[in-house]
C-alpha cells in the first residue's frame, strides 16, 4: 500500500529584516510536531521541513528517509556486524525546481512501521546493543554547489502485551557476613553487620521508578555510603563475529555487563532500625523493555552496595525485568 503523506504545501515565510531577505547560509531545519519525538507503532510522523536558500538555487529533489536499525557489536572484538535494518522509508517531499532567497517550510508525513518480517523494536542506546531511528532530509542541488543534509532522531516506544502486572511480586533480602557470596576487602575479615530490605517490584514498569526500602539493624564497622547501581546485561551471538571459530560456536551469547546510573541512598553512618527509601527513575533511551532474539538479549539488574568506611564493599545482586504495557 502506497504510503499516505501531506501533499507538499510550499510556505516561504515574507522576508523582514536584510539577513531574512538573503540569509548569510543555506541549511535545513526538521521540526516533528512533537515536541518529545515519541512514536508508537502505525502511528503518524509529522512535521516542517524549513529550508533557509542563500542566493536562490535550483535542486533535483528534496527526500526524506526514515530509517530504523539495530547496531550490535561483540565485547572485546574489532569486527563489524552489519547493522539489522527494523525500517526504511524513502519519500519525495519537493520535485526538483528552484528555491528563492528566504527561508521555505515544506510539511511531511510517514506511518511508523516496520521493514517486512523484522518487527520493531523499541530504541535503546547500549554499549554493545544500539536501537536507533533517524529520519534524514537530503536536497541535491547544482554542480557547483555542496548537497545539503540533516538529520534528527526520533524515539519508538513498544508496548507489549503482558500478563496482569499490577499485583507486585517482591524481591526480599537479608544480608549478614553468612548470605553474601560477593564481599570485596582488601584485608582482613569481613565486619559483622544485618541489613535488610525489599525491592517492591521484580516485574517492573518502565515508565514507573523502581522503588523499595533498606533498614541497617546492626553493623561492627561504620557505614560510609549505600549506594544503587542499575547495570545492563547486554549479549551478542558468537556467531556474528564473522570468523569461523564464532560460527562454529551456535547459540553461544557473549555476555558483558555495564553501569547506567549509580544513586547514592545513604552517606555516612545510618541511624540503626531507620527505613531508608529507594526511589530510582528509569532514564529514557539508556533502558528499555527486557529484550531476548536469537541473536541478542538485553537484561537489567539491580547492585546494592554497602561500602563500609575502612574499605570493605559488600555487593547483593537482583536480576529484574522491564516491561512496557498496552
Amino acid at each position: 500500500p502506497r504510503i499516505p503523506r501531506l501533499r507538499p504545501q510550499i510556505q516561504s515565510s515574507p522576508p523582514r529584516t536584510r539577513s531574512e531577505m538573503n540569509p548569510e547560509h543555506s541549511g535545513i531545519e526538521i521540526n516533528l510536531s512533537r515536541f518529545d519525538r515519541i512514536y508508537r507503532p502505525l502511528e503518524s510522523v509529522t512535521g516542517t521541513l524549513a529550508l533557509t536558500v542563500k542566493d536562490g538555487w535550483s535542486h533535483s529533489g528534496v527526500t526524506l528517509t526514515a530509517t530504523g536499525t539495530a547496531t550490535l557489536q561483540l565485547p572485546s572484538s574489532s569486527n563489524e556486524i552489519p547493522p539489522r535494518v527494523l525500517m526504511s522509508q524513502k519519500i519525495t517531499v519537493l520535485e526538483s525546481g528552484r528555491l528563492e532567497m528566504g527561508v521555505t517550510k515544506v510539511p511531511f508525513s510517514f506511518i511508523v512501521k516496520g521493514q517486512k518480517e523484522n518487527a520493531l523494536l523499541e530504541t535503546y542506546h547500549g554499549a554493545y546493543v544500539s536501537v536507533n531511528y533517524v529520519v534524514k532530509v537530503q536536497v541535491e542541488r547544482g554542480m557547483r554547489k555542496r548537497s545539503l543534509s540533516k538529520e534528527i532522531e526520533f524515539i519508538i516506544e513498544v508496548p507489549q502485551p503482558k500478563k496482569d502486572l499490577s499485583t507486585p511480586v517482591p524481591i526480599p533480602f537479608h544480608l549478614t557476613p553468612k548470605t553474601l557470596d560477593k564481599v570485596n576487602s582488601a584485608v582482613g575479615k569481613v565486619p559483622g553487620f544485618d541489613i535488610e530490605g525489599s525491592l517492591f517490584r521484580r516485574n517492573c514498569l518502565i515508565n514507573l521508578p523502581i522503588t523499595g526500602e533498606v533498614v541497617v539493624n546492626s553493623s561492627e564497622k561504620v557505614i560510609e555510603a549505600i549506594d544503587l547501581q542499575l547495570v545492563r546485561v547486554e549479549s551478542v551471538s558468537l556467531a556474528l563475529g564473522g570468523s569461523s571459530s564464532d560460527v562454529s560456536k551456535g547459540g553461544e551469547m557473549a555476555k558483558e555487563s555495564t553501569e547506567i546510573e549509580s544513586l547514592q541512598i545513604a552517606i555516612g553512618d545510618v541511624v540503626k532500625g531507620l527505613t531508608i527509601p529507594i526511589y530510582m527513575v528509569l532514564p529514557r533511551v539508556y533502558t528499555c523493555p527486557s529484550l531476548k532474539t536469537a541473536t541478542f538479549e538485553v537484561q537489567f539488574e539491580i547492585n546494592l552496595q554497602i561500602v563500609f568506611e575502612d574499605g570493605y564493599m559488600v555487593t547483593e545482586n537482583f536480576p529484574i525485568s522491564l516491561h512496557r504495557t498496552q
